[in-house]
């Protein structure tokens, strides 16, 4: 059989067709937008898509820039004057917060069959699908990872990593928005913040608040509070369904599930014809899900990091043991361990795309193909703000090993994390 230049699978077609499937394989992919520009000849600025969890930006970085600075205008909120009282010098100074998106190459590479130049592009072909399974699902999972490693330490992997293995040493920042379910008396449905409620937690504010013995497990008291604190305290603004429906997406580990299951209060305030209605929204499609309080619940077996009571190595307990690797596997859950649950509201992160992923071969030994490679230059941010005094403490780089950054007051409106002990249920 020949196989010439415009043989209909050569390399180029299947290599964008894994990078489109790599990236829909994910379920983040239907919660994701790209940021749009409505007026290039205007100079508008760019505008974020409408009801997504992750803004995407595939445009920003300048030539030689591998960051860039995002600002947030804060709202006013001094009061006005009165009947005749001088307006003139009241004037309330307009405040900026911070954001910085960081972008780093990642790379991947399989072995592939070596052949002969005569047949190569058959064989090429052969390669490609048999490396072409396992190249996607890497990939996918490795999206998955990036986002959730930035939910829960401000930034993905490839970003945090020191430089000492190429990565760009940004500081964790672990999440301000950060609350356990009870109290020193282990009260059901009160929520108590890890460390300084609004600031960054560090290793040793989760090590003294993270316990089992003042953790209680997920419960319909629990939402209600959760539903107060996002709704009045937090700010988290919800998505919406298409028929205009707000709720928030609480994603839960298979244990917290089963526990809120087990609560008449929640087993009761099912409204099946609501969850048809939650349904509508592309991100919910298939998923298994309970709706109570304003939460659509959904679980998640590997995103739903854990954490050891009274831990000393967050870094560690969340990554599962592994700081490099241990994104990719489930994460530890035994008696000993909670459960950090985390809520999603719009805009939760930014995913910065300097170059999408794109394949490659390394042609060796007189033409044969020995390897398929893999690469894309991105980043997961998420999206906390902070103030011009802090940024550049915060958004410390180059660092040679992974580090936590102190604590710092930080805007989050978009997202938090509750543990709970739900091993028991």
């Amino acid at each position: 059989m020949q196989a010439g230049h415009d043989y209909i699978a050569n390399l180029p077609i299947l290599s964008a067709e894994m990078a489109k499937e790599a990236w829909y394989a994910t379920w983040w992919s239907k919660l994701a937008g790209f940021m749009k520009q409505p007026d290039t000849n205007k100079n508008d600025p760019l505008q974020p898509a409408p009801n997504v969890v992750i803004q995407m930006m595939n445009g920003f970085v300048e030539q030689g820039r591998d960051n860039m600075l995002m600002p947030m205008l804060l709202d006013l909120v001094e009061p006005g004057v009165y009947g005749d009282a001088w307006l003139k010098g009241s004037g309330e100074p307009q405040q900026l917060k911070w954001l910085r998106i960081y972008i780093n190459q990642m790379r991947k590479a399989v072995e592939a069959e070596s052949g002969k130049m005569s047949t190569q592009r058959i064989k090429l072909l052969n390669m490609v699908e048999r490396a072409k399974p396992g190249l996607v699902k890497w990939w996918s999972k490795m999206e998955n990872a990036c986002v959730v490693q930035a939910l829960y330490e401000g930034a993905s992997g490839h970003l945090t990593a020191g430089t000492n293995d190429e990565g760009i040493g940004l500081k964790v920042r672990f999440h301000p928005n950060m609350y356990i379910h009870g109290d020193s008396s282990a009260t059901e449905g009160v929520m108590t913040a890890v460390g300084t409620e609004f600031y960054t937690k560090t290793a040793a504010e989760i090590k003294t608040m993270v316990t089992s013995a003042r953790c209680k497990p997920a419960s319909a008291k629990m939402l209600e509070e959760m539903r107060v604190q996002c709704s009045s305290n937090l700010l988290i603004e919800p998505l919406v369904t298409a028929d205009g429906e707000p709720f928030w997406i609480y994603v839960v580990h298979p244990r917290t599930m089963k526990a809120l299951r087990a609560d008449a209060s929640v087993y009761r305030g099912q409204d099946a014809a609501f969850n048809s209605q939650m349904m509508k929204h592309p991100a919910l499609t298939g998923k298994k899900m309970l709706y109570y309080a304003g939460f659509c619940i959904v679980e998640d077996t590997y995103s739903v990091r854990t954490i050891a009571t009274a831990s000393d190595a967050p870094l560690t307990d969340l990554a599962a043991g592994d700081l490099r690797y241990g994104w990719l596997q489930a994460p530890l859950a035994t008696s000993s361990y909670l459960f950090g649950g985390y809520v999603l509201g719009r805009d939760a992160l930014g995913k910065g795309i300097a170059k999408n992923l794109g394949f490659t071969t390394e042609i060796d030994d007189h033409e044969n193909v020995k390897e398929i490679g893999s690469n894309m230059i991105f980043g997961y941010n998420r999206a906390d703000y902070f103030s011009e005094t802090d940024e550049s403490t915060v958004f410390s780089t180059s660092n040679a090993t992974k580090s936590v950054a102190s604590a710092t007051l930080a805007k989050n409106q978009s997202s938090m994390i509750i543990f709970t002990d739900d091993m028991g249920s």
